[in-house]
């Protein structure tokens, strides 16, 4: 199997039946995965996706005919960020913002008796939230103590001047 990535991934497969193609995207991208299914057998058409701690989960379906486009399963809502469709004897699954959970294991089925088709095994990537402080680099931090160091020191020295200057004026008045 071989995986390209451009803006989306198609999964070339050859003549084998069952493939297993890897990605890792990051967090917000897109991408569309291809699955190549037998008209002459094909029912319905189905994407699952599965991790290892669950059962296969049915993301999209569509009703396949010969003649005339391809149509909703009657038994199956449609999700905003996942999109089916059908060409001839493929079919695509596109996610549009991919997030954390959606990495797994997805492949395509189709007949009514579900016969497994290519797999993709998709692994989205955390994006790294900086905090204040590591965006901040050592030589920051550095000067940032230097200058209340000063600053504190000047207080110090002011403040200190300014009690002599009371203790010398009382001792001299009395």
């Amino acid at each position: 199997c071989v995986c390209v990535r451009v803006c989306s991934c198609f999964c070339v497969t050859g003549l084998l039946t069952e493939t297993l193609c890897s990605l890792t995207l990051d967090e917000k991208a897109g991408v569309t995965i291809w699955c190549e299914f037998n008209p002459n057998l094909a029912n319905y058409i189905s994407w699952f996706k599965q991790t290892n701690d669950s059962v296969p989960r049915r993301l999209a379906c569509k009703q396949f005919f010969k003649t005339y486009p391809a149509k909703n399963c009657y038994f199956f809502t449609d999700s905003d960020r996942i999109e089916m469709s059908v060409y001839d004897k493929n079919t695509s699954l596109t996610i549009t913002a991919v997030n954390v959970s959606d990495t797994g294991i997805y492949y395509c089925a189709y007949s009514e008796e579900i016969i497994l088709s290519n797999s993709t095994s998709l692994h989205v990537k955390a994006k790294k939230v900086k905090t204040y402080s590591q965006e901040k680099t050592g030589s920051d931090s550095s000067a940032v103590f230097l200058m209340l160091t000063l600053v504190f020191g000047a207080l110090t020295v002011i403040l200190l001047s300014v009690l002599i200057f009371i203790l010398k004026h009382r001792k001299n008045s009395h």
